[in-house]
């Protein structure tokens, strides 16, 4: 037999890091609990981290204003918006804001049964990042602990979802607030690692770049998460497709914002998540 070696024909060549592409996702409450103030140390701290796209969560608006607007003003970048439903006259929804231009979006409200169903979204952005298609999506899901059946179903539409567009050569990324652990079968079911949704499967970036830190996003180390008496736990997550050409849309790192307390307050109940890729 020929003494003859074979390439390996999943490998990607060497990451270039020339450029990258920081994505955002975080919950940032409403107008829950002094929001004004909040509101001030979230605009600081998006100032300060820069990121390219954002996936917010908890967005709202009203007759006098828009907050995904606010925060794309701070930029001059393009944003879109999701309302989920309305309360006392004031939206709640989920926001994409990108410094890349936003060639069409749509949202789509998620089948849940009467019973469970909190108007969740799932939200649609294409973006242009250079000659590449990106496929952005952000969502929120049902946030009851005991609701991971719910919770499936809605990832299951999901991925359905996503499982029907054309493959760009940037991968998709979907952040959200999930409300569930990485080990709970709707993450299992995101993974493939229960049975995958037509062979639609993504990748946790934390996991990837952070496999020793848990990377708690609703930590008892802020006070407004730990008066609800609830376990430390990673619920918010940037997952993405497989890389493209070269590496592209593979992650480089991922880190917590928001985690820091000033003067007693923190910005969110939930810290936010942000991954550098490769671009």
């Amino acid at each position: 037999m020929p003494d003859k070696s074979y390439p390996d024909t999943d490998a990607y060549g060497s990451l270039s890091n020339k450029k990258e592409v920081k994505v955002l996702s975080w919950n940032i409450w409403w107008k829950f609990e002094d929001y004004l103030n909040r509101q001030s140390l979230i605009f600081n701290e998006l100032t300060k981290a820069k990121p390219d796209i954002l996936c917010l969560q908890e967005v709202w608006e009203d007759k006098d204003g828009s907050q995904a607007k606010k925060i794309a003003d701070l930029f001059g970048y393009d944003y879109c918006y999701a309302k989920s439903f309305d309360f006392d006259e004031v939206s709640f929804g989920n926001a994409i804001i990108s410094k890349y231009p936003i060639n069409n979006y749509s949202s789509y409200l998620i089948p849940t049964e009467k019973e469970f169903n909190e108007n969740r979204t799932l939200l649609h952005a294409e973006i242009m990042y250079e000659n590449n298609k990106m496929n952005i999506f952000c969502t929120h899901l049902n946030y009851k602990y005991d609701q991971s059946d719910i919770r499936k179903k809605q990832v299951t539409y999901i991925l359905e979802y996503m499982s029907k567009l054309d493959k760009t050569e940037f991968p998709s990324i979907l952040c959200g607030d999930f409300n569930a652990d990485p080990n709970s079968d709707e993450i299992r079911l995101l993974l493939g690692l229960s049975s995958p949704i037509n062979r639609t499967v993504l990748r946790d970036s934390w996991q990837l770049v952070n496999p020793d830190d848990h990377g708690y996003t609703w930590s008892n180390e802020n006070n407004f998460a730990r008066k609800t008496l609830e376990p430390d736990r990673r619920i918010d997550y940037i997952f993405v497709g497989a890389p493209g050409k070269n590496g592209l849309g593979h992650p480089l790192e991922s880190c917590l914002i928001g985690n820091i307390e000033k003067d007693g307050l923190y910005p969110s109940d939930h810290f936010g998540i942000m991954t550098r890729f490769e671009g």
